[in-house]
């Protein structure tokens, strides 16, 4: 179903830009040198698994790199992991708005200003795009850094004047894809760039990968774009962020 397609692939998602150690219980992702994105420093934990040892395990590792230890769950309903988790002393944070499905592609209705390129390399530009907003900045680049090489990852720039003033990437697995980074320039939000862009990524899936796309979003203005676009909320998921001070 694919609502479990979607969790096995949030579960494995952060193979394109962390190391990856397989466990008996799950896996471990970790990048040391990008410590702030928690994207990339995580842990999942299989709900059939021996809790203890597996969370012994995950602590000690992250203490060893000094990176907090922190474990994601994707669950249907309220994680026996992350309740284990709670009660081990792990801080929990579940995301009320998450999972949007592209049920019914559409294209939104705004005048075509930009043109789009795809990336392929990283370069000055997008680290000056990222960083004129503190919330993405320095981690958000290194993350572009680690997942530009892989083969299914696609980063598509969109430009004013030749200026680059957004990007978004899509990652795709077999048939299904995630689309990811979708980021405006700072000064350069309200002027349709976000909408354009999704009509790019929209048109690219349809044409070239044909794979069934979702994302995930808790901005209310980015929903409306991505709700016009034809994206439909998962209600069926619950994304729990559970990390050790």
């Amino acid at each position: 179903m694919l609502i479990d397609k979607i969790i096995n692939f949030e579960n494995n998602f952060a193979e394109i830009q962390s190391k990856v150690i397989e466990k008996p219980y799950g896996k471990i992702f970790y990048d040391k040198d990008n410590p702030l994105s928690y994207d990339s420093n995580h842990a999942f934990i299989y709900e059939d698994s021996d809790y203890d040892f597996a969370i012994k395990d995950i602590v000690d590792f992250y203490k060893s790199i000094a990176i907090t230890p922190r474990v994601y769950t994707f669950t249907r309903n309220e994680s026996t992991v992350g309740q284990f988790l709670e009660s081990k002393g792990f801080t929990k944070s579940l995301d009320e708005i998450c999972f949007f499905v592209q049920k019914n592609k559409k294209r939104i209705d705004i005048p075509q200003t930009l043109q789009f390129q795809r990336l392929n390399h990283i370069d000055e530009t997008i680290n000056e795009l990222l960083t004129s907003d503190k919330e993405q900045g320095e981690w958000g680049y290194k993350s572009l850094l680690k997942s530009i090489d892989n083969r299914n990852f696609y980063l598509f720039g969109g430009y004013a004047a030749e200026e680059l003033v957004c990007i978004a990437s899509l990652y795709s697995k077999n048939d299904i894809s995630r689309v990811n980074d979708v980021f405006t320039k700072k000064d350069k939000r309200g002027k349709g760039y976000g909408s354009q862009l999704i009509n790019f990524v929209t048109d690219f899936n349809e044409k070239t990968l044909n794979t069934i796309s979702y994302l995930y979003a808790h901005n209310p203005n980015a929903i409306k774009i991505y709700n016009k676009a034809g994206y439909e909320e998962i209600t069926a998921i619950v994304r729990g962020c559970y990390w050790l001070e």
